[in-house]
C-alpha cells in the first residue's frame, strides 16, 4: 500500500500533497500540490549561457542573409560546438523521458533524437533573428483548430489557451493566432525568456520580448508568487471576453497537479486555470506549436478541453474531481503532440520523473 505526504523534491522546493484523485476510467491516480519554497534563489547577475546565447544570436542575425538551403548545415554546425559539453549536461534527462515516457530504450535512436533535439534549439534561435530581420521568410503556419476557438470566443465568456512547451510555441504560436485574427493576452512573469539572469533580462530576453509583443493585444507581467493577484485578473479579463494564453511551467504559481503521461513519466500543470474553467465553465483549449519542414513549414494545433460534451456545467466550489478530468484531457492532448515530436519539446528531462514521492505503509520509500 501507498501513502502519499510532503517529501522534499529538490534543492530549493518542498512538495506537499493537497489532494488525490483516482479517475474512474482507471488511469493513475492524479495528485494535487502546493510548493513551497524552502531556499531563497538569487538571481545572478551573469552567467556564461548569456554570453553564449548572445554569440548564438549574432550568428542566427548574420545567417538570416544567406540563402535558405545553407540553413541546414548551418544548424548542425552550430549544435555540433560543444557537442560532448552539451551531451553531458542534457542526454541523461533527455534520455530518461524518452524510456519514461516513450518507452524508447534504444540508445542509438536516443542519440538521434537528442541530436535533432539540440539543432531545433539552434533553429529556435534562428526564428527570433528572423521575425526580426528577414519577417518575409518566416516559415508558413497551417492552423488547426481555431474554427472552434473563435465560436467559444464568440459566446463572449473568453477563453483560456494553455500552451505546452514546444521550441516554436513561444513566439510562432503567437504569431500564428494572430494571422487567424486572434489578439491574445499573454501572461508572463518578469523574467521571460531565455535568461534568468539580470544581464539576460536587460539584453536578450527584450528581444523575444519585442518579438512576440507584435503578435499579442497585452502583456500582462506578474511575480512568480502572486498567484491570487494573477488568478483574479484573468478572471477580470475573461469577464471582458478576452483570449488569455498561459504558458505551462514551473514558474505557474505554487498549487500543481500532476498527472502520469505515456509508459512511466509525469507531468505537472497549474491548477489555477483548471479552476477557473471548473467554477466558470470557461471554453479552454491547449495549443503546440510544432515544426514539420524544417525552416519552411509549422503547424498550430489548438484542442479543446471539454469534459462535459459542450455543456456549460460550474462547480460551486474547488471540484477537484472535475478539475482532474480537465487536466486528464489537457495532458492526452499535450501526449499526441509529444509522441509527433518529442525532440521539440524544450525540456524533456521535466517529464521524465515525478515530483511528488509516493511512501509505502512502513514510512520507507516505495521501489
Amino acid at each position: 500500500m501507498q501513502t502519499w505526504s510532503t517529501m522534499m523534491a529538490d534543492r530549493y522546493f518542498s512538495y506537499e500533497v493537497i489532494e488525490e484523485v483516482q479517475p474512474e476510467k482507471g488511469d493513475h491516480a492524479v495528485i494535487f500540490y502546493k510548493r513551497k519554497r524552502h531556499i531563497d534563489v538569487k538571481t545572478r547577475r551573469f552567467s556564461e549561457g548569456d554570453a553564449r546565447e548572445l554569440l548564438g544570436l549574432a550568428g542566427a542575425a548574420a545567417a538570416t542573409v544567406l540563402p535558405m538551403r545553407s540553413w541546414p548545415a548551418l544548424g548542425r554546425f552550430a549544435s555540433g560546438l560543444r557537442y560532448r559539453r552539451k551531451r553531458e549536461k542534457g542526454y541523461v534527462g533527455f534520455a530518461e523521458s524518452m524510456q519514461s515516457v516513450l518507452g524508447i530504450h534504444d540508445d542509438t535512436l536516443i542519440e538521434a533524437l537528442f541530436r535533432v533535439h539540440l539543432e531545433m534549439i539552434v533553429r529556435r534561435r534562428f526564428s527570433l533573428a528572423l521575425d526580426h530581420l528577414a519577417p518575409r521568410r518566416n516559415p508558413r503556419i497551417d492552423v488547426l483548430g481555431a474554427e472552434s476557438l473563435q465560436a467559444a470566443l464568440a459566446r463572449g465568456r473568453g477563453a483560456i489557451v494553455w500552451t505546452s512547451q514546444f521550441a516554436y510555441q513561444t513566439l510562432a504560436g503567437k504569431r500564428a493566432l494572430w494571422e487567424q485574427g486572434f489578439r491574445p493576452i499573454q501572461i508572463s512573469d518578469p523574467y521571460h525568456g531565455t535568461s534568468s539572469t539580470r544581464f539576460g533580462n536587460v539584453t536578450h530576453n527584450p528581444l523575444l520580448r519585442q518579438a512576440e509583443e507584435r503578435y499579442l493585444k497585452q502583456r500582462i507581467v506578474f511575480e512568480r508568487d502572486s498567484g491570487a493577484t494573477v488568478t483574479r485578473k484573468i478572471v477580470s479579463l475573461l469577464d471582458q471576453g478576452e483570449l488569455i494564453l498561459l504558458t505551462n511551467n514551473v514558474h505557474a504559481g505554487s498549487m500543481f497537479v500532476e498527472m502520469p503521461i505515456g509508459e512511466q513519466g509525469h507531468v505537472s500543470m497549474p491548477t489555477a486555470p483548471l479552476s477557473i474553467v471548473a467554477r466558470r465553465a470557461t471554453p479552454f483549449f491547449t495549443m503546440a506549436t510544432l515544426e514539420t519542414k524544417p525552416f519552411e513549414r509549422l503547424e498550430a494545433v489548438i484542442q479543446p478541453v471539454d469534459d462535459q460534451g459542450g455543456a456549460e456545467v460550474r462547480a460551486a466550489r474547488r471540484d477537484y474531481v472535475r478539475m482532474a478530468s480537465l487536466a486528464l484531457i489537457a495532458r492526452d492532448n499535450l501526449f499526441t503532440q509529444f509522441r509527433r515530436a518529442p525532440e521539440q519539446y524544450l525540456i524533456p528531462a521535466s517529464l521524465a520523473r515525478s515530483r511528488v514521492v509516493p511512501q509505502s505503509s512502513d514510512g520507507g520509500m516505495s521501489p
